[in-house]
C-alpha cells in the first residue's frame, strides 16, 4: 500500500550501519516519501507495464566462457521425479563445467551406451523393480553376457535414490546397474552414491556431487570451465497483457477427469466428531483411459492460492499479472517459455513451493544477502549439519519460509524460480474395481493439515488440500498408472488372500473386494479373504464401515477391525489382530494364501512383518532366523506383497 501510493527517496544516500538493542536495526536510517501521481499509481509494483528481467531454473544451465565440450550423458530412471530431479542438478553443474550435456531416460540408451566422455546414471527402485523408464535398460543389463557384450570404453558412475524403510530392496536397482556395468567391462570413474529419503537426502547427494565434476575432469583429462561461467545467461520474464499458459500436465499425459463425488469419510459432526478428514473422490474417466484394481492414480495438484499469493507478495508481484518467459540459447526448462502465463499459474501449476530448502538453496539465499547479520546465519544453516537437520529439515522450512524469516535477503524472483523443482504428481491407490465401475475410479485421500513445523501458520498438503476443495463437476487432471508391481489380485480368483490395510491403506483392498464381489455375482468361485483394518476410533474414522460389513455379510471377506483410541479399551493395532487370529491366518497360508500389506512403511509394515514371523515360530517351533528366511521366501515367491509409503 505504501509503495503503491508513495515514492521513497533516499535523500542522504544512506550506507547501511547496524545497531543492536533488543533487535538489530539500521542506525540513523531516514527516508523521505513523495505522493505518487495518479499515472504512476495505475501500475503498482507487481504488475509491471514495462519489461523486467528474471531467471528461471532449467534442466541444463547456460554457460559462457571456455567450453571443452566433452560429452556427458546423464541418464535417469524415475517414476516419482526424485531421480529425474537429481539428474537435472547433475546436468546443470556439468554444463556449467563446460561439458556438452545430454539428459535422457535410461531406456533411451538400452544397448547403446557411448564410449566417449562419461555417463552419470541416477535411478530409484520400486519394491526392488526398476522405474518404468528403466525397465528395458535393466532387462538389457541382466541379459547381457561378457562373452557377447563388451562395454569397454564406457566410463560411468551411479547415484541411487532410496528409502531404508524398504530395507530388503534398498538401492536394489542402482546396485544392479553399477555391478552389471562393471561386469560387462565399463570403467567406474567415481564411486556409487546412495541417498536415503528417510534421512538427509539432499546432504548425502551434495556430499557425493561436490567432488564429482573434478573427478570426472581429471579422469577425462579436461580442464573445467571456471565457476563463474555458468552465471552469464538467464531466462527473462516480460510483463504482457492477458494470456494463459499451456498446462504443465500435458508432459505427463494427464487428462481432465470430472469429479463425480467428493464426500467426507470421517464423522465430523455429533457428540464425538473426528478432528481429522479423509475424502472419498470418484472421477469420471475420459475415453481411452482404463485401469485395473491395484493401479495408482497420478494427480496433478495445484499449490494453494494463499501460498501462491504469499510468494507473489514477497517478490512484489500481482498474481493476476501475465508474464512471458524467454530462455536464451539452447537451454531447456520445464517452465512455459515464449508464451503468456499468469503469475498465479506459474507459481501454482509448475513449481514445488513447500519442499524443505536444500543446502544449495540456502547458500543461494546467503549469496544474495548483504546484511552482515543475516548472511552468516544463512550460511550457518547451510554449513552446520546438525543445525540444518534441526532447524530446516525437521521443521520443513521451505525457501519462502526462510525468505520470510530473513527479510534482508534480496533474492530476485529469477533466482528464486531457478531454485525450485517442477511440481510433482501425487499418487493414490485406486480404491475401486472396473468390474464395479468401468467408467469411474475412486481414490481415498487423507487430508494433510496441521500446525506447520516451521512455526508459520498452518501446513496444508499440496495435493490433499487441492483435492479437498474440488467441487463435484469440476475437473481434476490425472492419469491411471500401472505400477508394474505384483500388488494385484491373483489370476486365480480361488486363491485365498490376507489383506492388511489400516487407515487409507484400505484403499486398494476396497477395489479388491469390489472385484471379488462382482465375480461372485457372475457365478465365479472366489477364495477366502481376510481383511485386517485399523483406525483410531470406531465412531470417528472407521472409513467405508457399511461397505466392509456388507462384504462380510455377503461372504466376500472376513473383517477384523481394531481401534487404537477407542474409549475405555486397550489400544489395538493390525499386528495385534493378526496375532490374535494366528490360527486362521496360518490356515490360509497353508492353503497358499497371498498376503498384501498397504500403508505406513515406518512402523506398521515392520510390525506386521514381525507378527507373521511370530506366527511362523509359534506354529513350527523355528527360531527367529528361520522365520525371517521363511518370510523372505514368501516375498520371493510373490506371496508377501507390499505397497507402503513413508509417513511423518
Amino acid at each position: 500500500m505504501i509503495l503503491q501510493r508513495f515514492q521513497l527517496v533516499d535523500h542522504t544516500r544512506y550506507r547501511l550501519a547496524l545497531k543492536e538493542t533488543l533487535t538489530v536495526k539500521p542506525d540513523g536510517f531516514r527516508i523521505r516519501v513523495r505522493r505518487r501521481p495518479d499515472r504512476d499509481r495505475s501500475h503498482p509494483p507487481g504488475r509491471p507495464a514495462a519489461r523486467a528481467t528474471a531467471g528461471v531454473a532449467a534442466p541444463v544451465a547456460a554457460t559462457a566462457g571456455p567450453r571443452h565440450g566433452t560429452p556427458l550423458l546423464v541418464l535417469y530412471g524415475s517414476n516419482l521425479g526424485t531421480a529425474e530431479e537429481v539428474a537435472r542438478r547433475v546436468a546443470e553443474s556439468g554444463e556449467a563445467g563446460g561439458f556438452a550435456v545430454t539428459v535422457a531416460p535410461l531406456d533411451d540408451y538400452a544397448g547403446r551406451l557411448p564410449g566417449e566422455g562419461a555417463v552419470v546414471i541416477t535411478s530409484a527402485s520400486y519394491n526392488g523393480t526398476p522405474p518404468d523408464n528403466a525397465v528395458r535398460f535393466c532387462e538389457w543389463l541382466r541379459a547381457a553376457e561378457p562373452d557377447t557384450v563388451s562395454l569397454a570404453g564406457v566410463r560411468y558412475t551411479v547415484w541411487g535414490c532410496g528409502n531404508r524403510d524398504w530395507a530388503s530392496t534398498f538401492q536394489a536397482v542402482p546396485r544392479l546397474i553399477d555391478e552389471r556395468l562393471a561386469a560387462l567391462g565399463a570403467e567406474r570413474l567415481y564411486p556409487r552414491g546412495e541417498g536415503d529419503a528417510r534421512e538427509d537426502f539432499d546432504g548425502q547427494f551434495q556430499a557425493w556431487q561436490d567432488p564429482l565434476l573434478g573427478t570426472l575432469g581429471k579422469a577425462l583429462g579436461v580442464e573445467l570451465a571456471p565457476a563463474e561461467a555458468g552465471e552469464a545467461a538467464h531466462l527473462t520474464v516480460e510483463g504482457v497483457e492477458g494470456g494463459e499458459a499451456s498446462p504443465f500436465v500435458d508432459s505427463l499425459g494427464a487428462r481432465a477427469m470430472r469429479v463425480a463425488v467428493n464426500r467426507e469419510l470421517h464423522t465430523r459432526t455429533g457428540a464425538d466428531p473426528s478432528p481429522r478428514s479423509t475424502r472419498h473422490l470418484e472421477l469420471e474417466l475420459p475415453d481411452g483411459v482404463a485401469y485395473r484394481a491395484g493401479d495408482h492414480l497420478g494427480v496433478i495438484p495445484r499449490n494453494a492460492e494463499a501460498l501462491v499469493a504469499r510468494v507473489a507478495a514477497r517478490f512484489g508481484l500481482d498474481p493476476a499479472a501475465s508474464v512471458r518467459l524467454r530462455l536464451p540459447g539452447s537451454r531447456k526448462t520445464f517452465l512455459p517459455v515464449d508464451q503468456p502465463v499468469r503469475v498465479s499459474r506459474l507459481l501454482g501449476d509448475y513449481v514445488e513451493l513447500q519442499d524443505p530448502a536444500t543446502r544449495k538453496q540456502i547458500q543461494g539465499l546467503a549469496a544474495h544477502t548483504e546484511c552482515p547479520w543475516t548472511g552468516p546465519r544463512l550460511l550457518a544453516l547451510a554449513e552446520d549439519e546438525a543445525r540444518y537437520r534441526e532447524e530446516v529439515l525437521a521443521r520443513r522450512k521451505s525457501v519462502i519460509d526462510l525468505l520470510d524469516e530473513f527479510p534482508a535477503c534480496q533474492l530476485p524472483f529469477n533466482r528464486y524460480l531457478e531454485m525450485l523443482p517442477p511440481l510433482r504428481p501425487r499418487y493414490y491407490s485406486i480404491s475401486s474395481s472396473p468390474l464395479r465401475h468401468e467408467r469411474r475410479c475412486s481414490i481415498t485421500v487423507a487430508i494433510v493439515e496441521g500446525e506447520a513445523r516451521s512455526g508459520r501458520g498452518t501446513f496444508h498438503g499440496v495435493c490433499s488440500g487441492y483435492l479437498l476443495h474440488q467441487k463435484e463437476g469440476e475437473p481434476v487432471h490425472a492419469f491411471a498408472k500401472d505400477t508394474r508391481s505384483a500388488f494385484r489380485l491373483p489370476e486365480n480368483a480361488a486363491t485365498p488372500i490376507v489383506m492388511i490395510g489400516p487407515g487409507t491403506g484400505l484403499a486398494p483392498f476396497r477395489g479388491f473386494l469390489q472385484e471379488r464381489a462382482a465375480l461372485r455375482e457372475r457365478g465365479q468361485a472366489v477364495g477366502p479373504a481376510l481383511l485386517f483394518f485399523g483406525c483410531r476410533h470406531p465412531r470417528q474414522d472407521f472409513i467405508y464401515e457399511a461397505e466392509l460389513r456388507a462384504f462380510a455379510d455377503q461372504g466376500v471377506a472376513r473383517l477384523f477391525a481394531c481401534f487404537s483410541r477407542a474409549p475405555g479399551a486397550q489400544k489395538t493395532y493390525v499386528q495385534d489382530q493378526i496375532r490374535e487370529q494366528r490360527a486362521e491366518v496360518w490356515k490360509q497360508l497353508q492353503q497358499g494364501a497371498i498376503v498384501y500389506v498397504c500403508g505406513d512403511a515406518t512402523r506398521m509394515a515392520p510390525d506386521v512383518r514381525r507378527a507373521f514371523a511370530a506366527i511362523y515360530r509359534e506354529e513350527t517351533g523355528a527360531d527367529e532366523r528361520v522365520a525371517l528366511a521363511w518370510l523372505d521366501a514368501l516375498t520371493t515367491e510373490g506371496r508377501y506383497r507390499v505397497d507402503v509409503w513413508a509417513t511423518g
